[in-house]
């Protein structure tokens, strides 16, 4: 029985990704690129949650070429904790990937960066 269920989880989280409507945020320092999935922005009075996708340039250091993370973001100052995250050994999502499924503790801001970019984009977004 429980294998029913894994498999049925995650035939539905593989195949729930092919609903995302990405727009592109802009590029990091390093080249990577970041985008927003505009279907996913849920507002809850100061926060935000959405899917934010990062294409990386290069492969990281466990060899993944992008990511999915989905985010919560206070508006009052962009603080921001991960709630779920998928890293994907193909580029803009797609491939084997894998899971971390723990909330994140929150982090400030950082004035400048991409991620400030994407947090301002999703706390404005009608």
């Amino acid at each position: 029985m429980k294998k029913l269920i894994f498999i049925i989880l995650i035939f539905f989280s593989t195949n729930a990704f092919a609903d995302f409507n990405w727009k592109k945020i802009g590029r990091n320092i390093a080249g990577d690129v970041s985008y927003v999935d505009l279907s996913s922005i849920k507002k809850v009075g100061n926060h935000v949650f959405f899917f934010r996708l990062m294409d990386y340039i290069k492969p990281t250091k466990q060899g993944d070429l992008s990511s999915k993370i989905y985010f919560e973001v206070n508006c009052l100052d962009l603080s921001y904790r991960y709630i779920k995250d998928f890293y994907y050994k193909q580029p803009m999502g797609n491939g084997e990937y894998t899971i971390f499924d723990e909330i994140g503790e929150w982090e400030n801001n950082t004035k400048g960066s991409i991620g400030e970019d994407v947090r301002e984009f999703a706390c404005n977004y009608n």
